[in-house]
């Protein structure tokens, strides 16, 4: 099911994925859940539009209105649609409300807005020949339209642990601390062992590392992987199973390796891919992360 800024996969019966759409206005994926007259939001998306479209299409599906939704971490790409859901309970953990703050204040906003501006007229002449560049263009405008209207939400429900939401399907909100940002939530489902991971996963893709601990980020898909799934929902990629998690631990551990040899002066544009990871997107993502961590 596709609709203007994500497309709807039924993972499990009641459980919907909303896979971003690469030129959208959503970037990051949400996850809806029907918990037998409670919906459960899991993230936001990157704008209000993507977002108003996520609440409806919950309501649609479900029929009822939005219970709770939860932030997996305080990235914008997961977390700038809490406006939208700002009459309900969003639930994250202490440290990623605190990260909100920092990154969303006021100035934070500013910059962002400065830096859209900037993007938008880095691809106004190309965008007409180049079909790349007019998606982009396209995204930029939808967050550009966003920036302009974004009211910082914060979660008011802040979980150190776990919440357990008991009703006709039981779901598990839970932290085990740092991995792919500096506090990050999954939400387990034990009875159809589905896990949505936020950005902890992302499936088939080289992850976004900046603001990563790799040792911490593979201890904690180990824990994942101790869950046992058989279905896997990540924050970017589309839904899979165990397999979208099962490379990540050894990824990440060679990663520690990798960024020792740029610090000790390798070019990391030149460090090849990790061997799990072969055939995976965005190697440029990598090698970006790989710099970024080693200056740390």
């Amino acid at each position: 099911m596709t609709f203007e800024h994500f497309t709807l996969h039924e993972v499990v019966s009641g459980v919907w994925a909303a896979e971003a759409d690469l030129a959208g206005a959503s970037v990051g994926n949400a996850t809806i859940i029907d918990a037998g007259g409670r919906t459960i939001i899991v993230d936001t998306f990157m704008t209000e539009v993507a977002a108003q479209e996520l609440r409806r299409a919950s309501e649609e599906l479900t029929g009822n209105q939005v219970y709770l939704a939860v932030n997996s971490h305080w990235h914008a790409d997961h977390t700038s649609g809490n406006q939208v859901f700002a009459d309900v309970p969003i639930v994250s953990t202490r440290q990623t409300m605190e990260r909100l703050i920092e990154e969303m204040a006021p100035q934070g906003l500013a910059a962002w807005q400065e830096e859209i501006e900037t993007s938008i007229a880095s691809l106004q002449d190309s965008a007409d020949d180049d079909e790349r560049a007019a998606k982009q263009l396209e995204q930029l405008r939808h967050f550009k339209n966003s920036a302009e209207i974004f009211k910082l939400t914060l979660p008011d429900l802040l979980i150190d642990g776990r919440l357990v939401v008991e009703g006709e399907r039981r779901v598990e909100i839970e932290t085990h601390g740092k991995g792919h940002t500096v506090s990050d939530t999954v939400v387990w489902l034990p009875e159809e062992r589905l896990v949505i991971t936020g950005d902890l996963c992302w499936h088939g893709i080289h992850p976004r590392m900046h603001d990563g601990f790799p040792g911490a980020w593979a201890n904690y898909v180990e824990k994942i992987l101790d869950m046992d799934p058989l279905h896997v929902i990540p924050g970017h990629g589309i839904p899979g199973d165990v397999g979208a998690l099962s490379g990540l631990p050894e990824y990440f551990r060679t990663v520690e390796v990798l960024i020792d040899e740029v610090r000790a002066g390798a070019d990391p544009k030149e460090i090849p891919a990790p061997a799990v990871s072969m055939g995976w997107d965005g190697l440029g993502r990598m090698h970006a992360g790989l710099q970024v961590l080693a200056d740390r």
